[in-house]
């Protein structure tokens, strides 16, 4: 048996009750505040790509260090663009002969192209990450030298006695936020500035 519909005292058949105006804003209201405080994380989400990228740098520069240190053998981080984008490794500097260490100090192009297509096969590599498609260097400077990491290899090497090469470099994320990376020479730890 189906219930009764409610009636009121005279018997007349109450419609079902439904939202009132007011509460209807007011379910609006809370829905607007929920938004407003969900867009700015949002918006700091989406530049997590910055911040992985130049986490992703100082992690490569530390195991470098250390593992120079550690080894007794030069380390070094290789910066790198392949068809997967801008990538970062860390691997043992490799021993050169004197006939190697002529060409590769007339020619830091060719070896710079060898050690990246070394570490793109994996070999000996300690460390590798890639940055987001977002993520480039503006500016990257080795050692004084401007090196377009779009055509070669660039090459941070790090000694056993906690010494590095010099490195200024941008980190940028869309055109906008950029992230200046540099690293002491004399104690091979790196400085950022930038918004974190």
């Amino acid at each position: 048996m189906k219930p009764l519909p409610p009636m009121n005292r005279r018997g007349i058949v109450l419609p079902e009750r439904a939202f009132t105006l007011i509460e209807l804003l007011v379910a609006m209201a809370i829905a607007v505040l929920l938004m407003m405080t969900a867009i700015p994380y949002f918006r700091t989400a989406r530049k997590s790509a910055l911040v992985r990228a130049t986490n992703d740098l100082l992690e490569a520069f530390q195991q470098a260090r250390v593992k120079a240190i550690l080894t007794a053998h030069a380390m070094q981080v290789v910066i790198f663009v392949d068809d997967g984008g801008t990538g970062i490794g860390v691997e043992s500097v490799p021993d050169f002969g004197p006939i190697e260490r002529f060409e590769s100090e007339s020619n830091p192009e060719a070896v710079g192209a060898s050690e990246a297509a070394g570490l793109a096969k994996g070999d000996g590599v300690a460390f590798e990450a890639r940055f987001d498609d977002e993520v480039a260097f503006s500016r990257l400077l080795i050692n004084g030298r401007n090196v377009d990491s779009a055509d070669q290899a660039a090459v941070i090497r790090f000694f056993p006695n906690g010494t590095s090469d010099a490195l200024d470099a941008d980190l940028q994320w869309l055109r906008q936020d950029i992230r200046r990376i540099s690293l002491d020479i004399m104690t091979g730890q790196p400085e950022v500035r930038g918004a974190q």
